[in-house]
């Protein structure tokens, strides 16, 4: 191994690594960076000839040059290299280039532009006064670039300093109100300058508050009418909320803040019942929203063109198709911008012109300790109502932390389910990565239109399966591509949105882990992935609320893939080379591993099957795809393994719920304590004397959702 500057008077491409990585005896984590020069790459990709499995590179970090597999490498522009590089946390790195959205808006930030900082945990306001470098006389090839914030309002003397960094000036501002910062700990919000907005904006909020201090209120705790007295009232983001001294509780300091849609004044009680003022508090921000939107939208007509914009080709011949824009970025030995469209339609032809609609607005899942501040408390999640606790909890689940089914709320579907998409991506999911509270009105209103889409007349008022749900938003009024394509012993591919374990029930399994299941389910069906999954949803063997197969399942935070592939490479699990033959007789021989299906090299294969108990397997052939053998000449195969990360679990139990709730949500490290105990002390735990919430993780799991985030970028 050796250490190279980078070279100089060629262009380079750059990279981030997707998976951890082993060379020789140094280890680079996932979101590590590297580069190659063009001519290197271009030497690996030839027009002519095979690609190359591997490429050789050089590290961002500490110079070194390795060789790493292709498969893992995710091509970055390099003027996204400079803002990542200031990201200091490899996860975190990696996760803001898979989620772009924050990435992007850091590309196309100015100085000037008035954002929302994090410092020391807290969030202030402020003004981007420089965007570089402050590292001086560095021998790397890349500078990390940060973001030198004036703080403003609150802010003031919470920073560190007066716009010096190392000595040197980069803009001049008040002692304790500079900062800088990476992107990732920058929020570009967009905040109106104009004088009359903002005095407009002034008049609205006046309009808006219902409520004042000092006014008798009531609200519901735990389905009971509560009378209280407004203490203060205030907003956070775009959402107003009270602090309420309940009476009961008048004598002490103890005060609930509630959401100002949540709460009724006295003087309204006797003219609405709790849910139709609800309604009407709904109707009067609806109309509010409505017309900030249209600003918005007036204001975004010029704007330049992005991803997840809208945009209208033209063809070879001729043909204009509309689509959205994917990707944008350059490409080796193309000096122009290019842009990667997901087209959407053919245009009918017809002679009019097709009006497209203007981007919506979009917030992406908080991460790490963003998401605790957003999502933690009472009166967070989703307020439920009417039993639609199955519903709220699957809505939480897909949207709160992860984009992976962002598609459904940005992709172009006909104007007839428009209403649906908007309903959800607008009253649902935007509020809850803003602001965390999602208020029962906007369910109701998105299982209204459930109702009349879906022909079915009871998505109002009685508790819905989360497949059935699921299966009419997707399939039935949405129309998104399906989640999963399988198929069974090598008859006609099956689409569907989640996938039900079926399984006989199995002696040797007493406390089972999802890996298990879903390669038991598999076997005993025949079935294999046709390909690669962006979100993976698995519903347990439990039917009901009563009849569950496993009294507990454990959660595998990884499931692993790569041998449940149709006609993908597999990896002998006696040698770890090329498996050719696979065996299913072998899978119940507890001599093997509990784990993954057992396939093998000849080699391995003439051996274990020479062993008299296993004489009467027999072994299948695997099909191994002519371009894996192609990519590596020398005979030197490494089987890649595609694996997929939890990113939720919808546990159900019970559901009797009427009136509207005050949702909390919380965090719940007991659950590590379970999760690495030995299976046999694991067995042993009585559920009822589980600490916190994970009886229900370990008992009552009804869907286990992954994603694989590598897969996301393209699907």
């Amino acid at each position: 191994m050796t250490n190279l500057p980078p070279s100089t008077g060629d262009d380079n491409c750059y990279y981030i690594l997707t998976e951890d990585c082993a060379y020789g005896s140094k280890y680079f984590q996932a979101g590590n960076m590297c580069f190659c020069s063009e001519r290197s790459y271009l030497r690996n990709f030839p027009d002519d000839g095979p690609p190359a499995c591997f490429l050789k590179v050089i590290m961002l970090d500490d110079g070194s040059t390795v060789t790493i597999n292709v498969e893992i490498l995710q091509p970055v522009r390099e003027e996204a290299v400079v803002f990542l590089l200031a990201v200091g946390s490899h996860d975190e790195r990696l996760n803001y280039f898979l989620e772009r959205l924050n990435l992007e808006a850091a590309l196309r930030a100015a100085p000037g532009q008035k954002v929302m900082v994090e410092v020391d945990r807290q969030h202030f306001p402020g003004i981007i006064r420089y965007i570089g470098s402050v590292y001086k006389n560095t021998a790397a090839s890349l500078s990390p670039f940060f973001f030198g914030v004036e703080l403003q309002g609150e802010g003031e003397n919470r920073g560190h300093s007066d716009g010096s960094c190392h000595g040197v000036e980069y803009f001049k501002c008040k002692r304790n109100c500079g900062v800088f910062l990476p992107f990732s700990r920058v929020q570009f919000s967009l905040v109106p300058d104009d004088g009359f907005m903002k005095q407009k904006l002034k008049v609205d909020v006046e309009e808006e508050v219902p409520v004042k201090v000092g006014d008798a209120v009531s609200f519901y705790v735990d389905n009971v009418l509560t009378k209280g007295i407004a203490m203060a009232v205030y907003r956070e983001g775009t959402q107003w909320f009270v602090k309420v001294c309940p009476e009961e509780e008048g004598t002490t300091d103890i005060f609930r803040e509630i959401p100002m849609d949540s709460v009724v004044k006295e003087s309204l009680q006797s003219l609405f019942s709790p849910f139709e003022s609800d309604m009407g508090l709904g109707h009067l921000n609806q109309m509010k929203r409505d017309i900030s939107e249209s600003g918005k939208e007036c204001e975004s007509r010029n704007s330049s063109l992005e991803v997840n914009s809208m945009v209208q080709i033209t063809l070879d011949k001729g043909n204009q198709v509309s689509g959205i824009i994917r990707w944008l970025g350059y490409l080796p030995q193309i000096p122009h911008k290019m842009a990667g469209v997901e087209l959407a339609w053919p245009n009918d032809g017809g002679g009019g012109q097709e009006v497209l609609p203007q981007v919506p607005d979009s917030f992406p899942p908080p991460r790490n300790e963003a998401a605790v501040r957003v999502l933690q408390g009472r009166m967070k999640g989703i307020q439920g109502h009417c039993n639609s606790c199955y519903m709220d909890a699957t809505l939480f689940s897909l949207f709160s932390c992860t984009s992976v089914l962002d598609s459904m709320l940005f992709k172009p579907f006909p104007l007839r389910d428009r209403n649906v998409q908007s309903i959800l991506r607008d009253e649902i999911v935007n509020p809850l990565r803003k602001t965390g509270f999602v208020r029962a009105r906007s369910v109701m209103h998105l299982r209204e239109q459930l109702t009349d889409k879906g022909q079915c007349s009871s998505f109002t008022n009685a508790e819905k399966d989360p497949e059935e749900f699921l299966n009419l938003i997707m399939h039935q009024i949405l129309g998104i591509e399906p989640l999963l394509r399988l198929q069974s012993g090598g008859q006609k591919e099956q689409d569907c949105y989640c996938y039900q374990i079926f399984m006989d029930k199995q002696d040797d399994l007493v406390v089972p882990d999802v890996q298990q299941l879903v390669e038991r389910s598999f076997l005993s069906s025949d079935l294999k992935l046709v390909e690669i999954p962006s979100c993976f949803i698995i519903q347990m063997p439990r039917f009901g609320k009563e009849y569950k197969m496993f009294s507990k399942i454990i959660p595998s935070l990884e499931l692993d893939i790569t041998d449940l592939l149709l006609d993908s490479p597999r990896e002998c699990c006696v040698c770890g080379n090329v498996a050719t033959l696979e065996c299913l007789e072998c899978f119940k021989d507890k001599v093997f591993a509990a784990k993954g299906l057992k396939q093998f090299c000849s080699s391995c294969s003439t051996q274990v099957h020479s062993h008299y108990q296993r004489k009467t397997h027999k072994p299948t052939k695997l099909h191994i795809p002519e371009e894996f053998h192609s990519r590596n000449p020398r005979g030197i195969h490494q089987v890649p393994r595609e694996k997929m990360e939890l990113f939720a679990v919808l546990c159900i139990e019970t559901s009797d719920e009427n009136g509207f709730n005050i949702p909390t949500v919380t965090l719940c490290p007991e659950v590590a304590k379970y999760l690495d105990s030995p299976l046999a002390v694991l067995a042993l735990e009585q559920p009822r004397d589980m600490d916190g919430v994970a009886k229900r993780l370990f008992c009552d799991a009804y869907m286990y959702m992954y994603q694989s985030k590598k897969m996301a970028l393209y699907k």
